[in-house]
């Protein structure tokens, strides 16, 4: 049965925001991971050991690293592209359409910009006061690192302008490290505003083209980070495209069933495997090391590579980078997946995804850390020399206190988390919101009289028309013609 143009126009799509609330769970997944039991990362804790549970494929994705940031930049591409294509598929209003990439393009960066500098102050504050000292000392090396050291004042105060600045730059934020992704996810989001403005124009089959052709291009590039970014931007800017393209949308009503009960529990089957590949340690179990062999191609002539991890580029980003095409693709085919993920339970976790990435780094590091650790940081030996002048092998670095203590931390730790991002978007992110609106009425011109005032500043003026019915028109200023009218 093919569906209705009314169908059409109410699409659900409700479920990225969904599929947003499951990453930013996910993301607190993982930095508990590396913060708490770094051996997850691996498919065992030694050579041909035994496996722990959340070591098996499939168990290991939440808590291996690597998916909340290919799927943010996955959401970046589907969002910004959605609204401008529906303005043009459904409108068939191209000059609302590029009005809506323009808009779109000057509240990212604010958007962006302002509660990720509230979070990095509020951060630059608690290491004013010494909240990370127990982070500093600890002996989980990923924690000590993503904790800024203890400085004096003005020096803590200089860092922060570097931090502020850096983290548009070089993506370095010592205050907040986590933001390292804000700078490619803000530069994708452009790279989707450019691609739009310059296909909009194009028939459909060769903005599909294009699409495709940019997804290849950022597949086969082993650039830094390209797969991360590159080709998840250009995969959710093409399923962006289908959705508002009728008989796409038609052919998978038609065959609903075959998409949702096996063309998507294969993608996501194939994924998951390929996706479970560890982040280090490959040979320590077999699968991973078939994986290795088969994807990377490793053998005593060094990788020569394969279709999906070409040479020279990262296996582990590259097998979850596919993980996450394999589900945004089931996701889009399965009006059932998105049912599901349209629960409002997963809708809150959604709206508040962007806080909880914002102020979990800083709880873990404070609030997690004191209860594994110890508030006071004690007992410390500084590195330095002994007493027969040879310089110490390395700090004594503090130990958890139980298992006990790392559970009551990550339930603590959640709480916190989620209890702090629903203030942040009651009070910071609203307020953030509201400046970035401020800012763009006035500088876009949404008014009739600003329109006015605006061409009037030009060289316009209003004139009444002929027939004397009131209405003003637009002429350009007499006084300012150098020649005669024609």
């Amino acid at each position: 049965m093919t569906a209705k143009p009314q169908q059409q126009n109410r699409r659900n799509i409700k479920w990225v925001e969904g599929l947003r609330g499951i990453t930013s769970a996910l993301v607190i997944a993982t930095h508990l991971a590396r913060a708490l039991d770094y051996h997850l990362f691996w498919p065992a804790d030694e050579k041909d050991g035994t496996p722990r549970l959340l070591q098996l494929p499939f168990l290991r994705i939440p808590f291996q690293g690597r998916i909340g940031v290919p799927i943010f930049a996955f959401l970046t591409g589907f969002v910004c592209a959605y609204k401008p294509l529906k303005l043009a598929y459904q409108q068939g209003n191209t000059p609302a359409s590029l009005m809506a990439i323009a808009r779109s393009a000057f509240r990212r960066p604010p958007r962006l910009m302002f509660p990720a500098v509230i979070a990095t102050i509020c951060s630059f504050i608690l290491s004013c006061f010494g909240a990370y000292t127990a982070a500093n000392r600890c002996d989980s090396f990923w924690v000590r690192f993503d904790a800024p050291d203890t400085k004096p004042f003005a020096q803590n105060v200089r860092r922060l302008f570097r931090a502020l600045l850096a983290t548009w730059t070089s993506t370095e934020n010592v205050y907040d490290r986590h933001q390292w992704a804000m700078r490619p996810l803000l530069v994708g989001a452009f790279q989707v505003y450019i691609v739009l403005a310059a296909t909009i124009g194009m028939r459909f089959k060769y903005r599909i083209l294009v699409h495709l052709l940019l997804m290849s291009y950022w597949w086969l590039n082993v650039g830094h980070l390209t797969e991360t970014f590159g080709s998840n931007l250009a995969l959710g800017t093409l399923l962006a495209e289908l959705s508002q393209h009728r008989p796409t949308q038609n052919f998978i009503s038609n065959h609903q069933r075959t998409l949702t009960f096996i063309v998507a529990p294969i993608l996501l089957l194939v994924g998951g495997y390929i996706g479970s590949y560890p982040h280090e340690n490959e040979n320590y179990a077999k699968w991973s090391l078939d994986l290795m062999h088969w994807l990377v191609a490793e053998d005593k002539e060094g990788s020569r590579g394969s279709l999906l991890v070409p040479k020279g580029s990262h296996p582990g980003r590259r097998c979850t980078s596919f993980f996450i095409h394999c589900v945004a693709v089931s996701l889009f085919l399965s009006h059932s997946l998105q049912k599901l993920l349209s629960h409002r339970l997963l809708l809150w976790l959604g709206h508040h995804s962007f806080a909880v990435y914002l102020v979990h780094g800083s709880i873990l590091r404070t609030v997690g850390m004191w209860i594994v650790y110890g508030i006071s940081g004690q007992p410390w030996t500084p590195a330095g020399f002994n007493e027969d002048g040879t310089p110490k092998e390395q700090h004594n670095f503090l130990h958890p206190k139980s298992r006990g203590h790392k559970l009551v931390a990550i339930v603590v730790f959640t709480a916190c988390t989620y209890t702090a991002a629903w203030a942040w978007m009651k009070w910071v992110d609203t307020a953030c919101a509201r400046a970035t609106q401020w800012l763009e009425k006035r500088v876009f011109e949404d008014e009739e009289e600003e329109r006015k005032e605006s061409l009037a500043e030009k060289g316009f003026h209003h004139v009444q028309t002929a027939n004397g019915n009131g209405h003003a028109l637009l002429r350009p200023d007499e006084s300012e013609r150098k020649e005669p009218p024609p």
